[in-house]
């Protein structure tokens, strides 16, 4: 059996599509050396990144040459061309016939291009691997945060969010909407959540998925059971909950991802590589809340106007909000409460 037909990343050639664009890009620009050498090891990982690479450089040269074309004229123009002739019936009809078929084409040109780019817009966070830690929000308020050389694409459609990790580590922060399922595909395996925060994790021995908070739901990858027919199975869909972790091994050796539970001290162990350093300088509580509120999936709001102006002077890691809370409560005399909502309530420590 073709391995290639359980390919599960249906983006794979539009993404290196994206990516071969990006160094046409830099090509024209100017490669520097380090720009060279990553471009040399590019081509060296996929033979279909020379392919696609070249059939880009084509297109676009061809776009370079249409630029440049200028319509030739003749210097004695038909005199004839500038009678006026009145029009017949039956020109009046073609003319109308061939402004309606005009616009259909017109029509269908849009509407394709509008399905083409519903279904097949596609986004690279963190081209080639993050070089650090990154933080990036989505369009409908998700959090993605890029571990280092995290590679993430993005495809929104209006039925469903996907992402594929293509390299590294990645935590998700979803935003809730039951209409939309979100998906993060990583190797054979897919994560799926309406409204939650998990951690996936691609390493040499297979996927590693964790539940920071709410639940997600696993389809495991397809496995070979017999090394004589090539036959597949599919393990049942295992649903995580809170301080859960799975590991779904690439080894077709081992069965059924195991579920294992982990305590909160071992989450923070495994997710310290969040730990943004935020570093505010006399800036307003407003815009710190707002930076915390970015990172993390219970959010500060300020329940009293004056608190707002509030100047700030800390380095603080993104992952501590309960360090910023301490430290508003101990030296800016400042209350915090919490509720089932995943609020924060600011407002002045009553004297």
């Amino acid at each position: 059996m073709n391995e290639d037909a359980f390919e599960m990343d249906p983006t794979k050639e539009n993404r290196i599509s994206l990516e071969a664009s990006a160094w046409i890009a830099k090509r024209d620009e100017g490669f520097t050396p380090e720009e060279q050498d990553g471009f040399f090891e590019w081509l060296a990982q996929d033979r279909r990144h020379g392919e696609i690479y070249n059939e880009r450089l084509a297109f676009w040269e061809s776009m370079d040459g249409l630029a440049d074309w200028r319509p030739e004229h003749s210097s004695n123009p038909n005199v004839d061309l500038l009678a006026y002739r009145t029009p017949s019936k039956w020109r009046n009809r073609i003319f109308v016939l061939t402004a309606m078929a005009a616009s259909l084409v017109v029509g269908i040109f849009v509407y394709n291009n509008w399905i083409h780019e519903e279904q097949f817009e596609t986004r690279i966070l963190a081209f080639g691997g993050a070089e650090s830690y990154e933080n990036h929000v989505l369009d409908d308020g998700s959090v993605v945060e890029l571990n280092r050389n995290a590679e993430v694409s993005v495809q929104y459609t209006r039925d469903k969010r996907t992402i594929f990790l293509h390299s590294g580590e990645a935590h998700f922060m979803v935003a809730k909407d039951a209409s939309r399922p979100f998906q993060v595909h990583a190797e054979a395996a897919i994560v799926e959540a309406t409204g939650t925060a998990f951690n996936v994790a691609l390493e040499e021995s297979g996927v590693e998925v964790l539940v920071t908070e709410g639940r997600v739901r696993i389809d495991a990858p397809l496995m070979v059971t017999s090394q004589v027919d090539d036959s597949f199975i599919k393990h049942p869909a295992q649903e995580l909950v809170e301080g859960q972790r799975s590991m779904i091994a690439s080894s077709s050796e081992f069965g059924p991802p195991l579920i294992t539970t982990v305590s909160v001290e071992e989450i923070d162990e495994r997710l310290s590589w969040k730990g943004e350093i935020l570093d505010f300088t006399e800036v307003p509580l407003s815009e710190v809340a707002e930076e915390f509120n970015r990172r993390n999936r219970t959010k500060i709001e300020i329940a009293e106007p004056n608190l707002r102006e509030m100047k700030i002077t800390a380095k603080l890691r993104s992952n501590n909000l309960d360090g910023f809370i301490k430290l508003l409560d101990v030296a800016m005399n400042v209350s915090a409460d919490r509720d089932e909502k995943f609020r924060i309530l600011l407002r002045n420590k009553a004297l």
